[in-house]
């Protein structure tokens, strides 16, 4: 089986990345373990993506630019810590969830290096399928439909996870997020008149468990979804060519 990879952007941040260690030592899945920095050390960083790593654990404070950096240089699953250190957390939990869409980072709550943990183990199985948990009508579920179809996986729609598939769980604010066994996605949604800054707030305060993106973007909840799946390289040469049109659109600006 494929190692997972933990790296993290300082030691200072040692408690939470040797949680998610022992996390691991105790799900039984084989890992690397690496400190090094977005902008310090961005040479080490893309040497280390050179490995193959079915799973990353990537965390950082403040500015948490390492989990996005990482996510770009990859095509696997990423999985953000933020570590606490201004405003509770909040400012790198945004910075790592709040990612472009087709570029997606899986952030858990600030420290939670247990819930990082549990969910690498959840990734490290084989899924065929992915079920969506939503309203049809919504964009954002529209947007990740419409994302899976490129890959050619139509997802099956429930009003409960199914714990044999990816499940992407598509919700408000306005009551408690319930804590699943299951492999969730969330990806939290505002009414217009709600997508206020005080709102990240809600967001801090519900990401105490389980795997987030960030707002209403399905887009990166399916791409994740399908990294995820990717574990057998399935989908690898799909992922590049999306990344590679992603660029070429980003180039196409220039002319």
């Amino acid at each position: 089986m494929k190692k997972a990879l933990i790296i993290f952007g300082s030691k200072t941040d040692e408690k939470v990345y040797n949680q998610i260690s022992n996390g691991l030592k105790k799900l039984k899945v084989d890992f690397d373990l690496r400190v090094s920095s977005a902008h310090k050390t961005p040479e080490d960083v893309d040497e280390t993506l050179k490995n193959d790593y079915a799973v990353v654990i990537a965390g950082a404070g403040l500015a948490a630019h390492l989990p996005g950096v990482v996510a770009a240089g990859t095509i696997h699953p990423v999985i953000g810590v933020p570590c606490e250190g201004n405003y509770q957390g909040l400012d790198a939990l945004l910075s790592i969830a709040q990612m472009p869409p087709g570029v997606p980072v899986l952030a858990v709550g600030v420290n939670k290096g247990d819930v990082a943990a549990e969910n690498c183990a959840k990734m490290m199985r084989k899924y065929e399928s992915v079920t969506i948990i939503g309203d049809k009508g919504n964009d954002a579920v529209k947007k990740a439909v419409d994302t899976l179809k490129k890959f050619n996986i139509v997802p099956v729609f429930d009003n409960k996870p199914n714990p044999k598939t990816i499940n992407i769980e598509f919700t408000y604010f306005d009551e408690p997020v319930e804590k699943k066994d299951e492999l969730v996605i969330h990806c939290p949604l505002l009414m217009d008149k709600d997508d206020k800054a005080e709102a990240a707030l809600n967001f801090l305060k519900h990401t105490n468990h389980g795997l987030w993106v960030g707002l209403n973007n399905g887009v990166n909840a399916a791409i994740a979804a399908v990294e995820i799946m990717d574990i057998d390289n399935e989908y690898e040469e799909q992922l590049l060519h999306y990344r590679a049109e992603m660029g070429k659109k980003v180039l196409e600006a220039n002319k």
